[in-house]
């Protein structure tokens, strides 16, 4: 873990979510971004896929976040993790309009905008409990 976090911290602040956000914006903004590979999916596929990638955008965001500050620990980080979810909302919610607006042969679909935010949610929330958990486990070690 310690040689992941030392590579992290040589990548300049914000690296990874600016990776990720441009690749979402590649992803939903251009008219066909994987080509003609037409992959046979089930019905509401798309929708897990969204959440996947805001989930993902959200999980940059905390680890730029823990890392710029210098990985502060639970409680100190709580405001990274609660804010995080705001920024991959937001670009859910525009990206869908603009969807809608640039005629690029992709729609505006409100339950891609459902998905975008609860992925950005679901990953916030779970970033608090693994904290938490990690917190409540190191302050029982130090009660014993």
């Amino acid at each position: 873990m310690n040689s992941v976090k030392s590579f992290l911290d040589k990548l300049p602040p914000w690296t990874l979510s600016v990776v990720c956000f441009l690749a979402i914006c590649w992803l939903t903004l251009a008219p066909h971004p994987l080509g003609d590979n037409d992959i046979p999916l089930f019905p509401g596929a798309d929708k897990i896929a969204h959440a996947i990638m805001f989930g993902g955008f959200t999980l940059c965001i905390i680890i730029d976040g823990l890392r710029r500050k210098g990985w502060q620990v639970f409680p100190d980080n709580i405001e990274i993790i609660f804010y995080s979810p705001d920024i991959p909302s937001g670009v859910g919610i525009i990206t869908e309009v603009l969807q809608g607006e640039m005629n690029a042969g992709r729609s505006f679909e409100l339950w891609d905008m459902v998905a975008d935010i609860t992925g950005a949610f679901f990953v916030a929330v779970c970033a608090f409990m693994v904290e938490f958990m990690k917190y409540r486990r190191h302050k029982n070690e130090e009660d014993r």
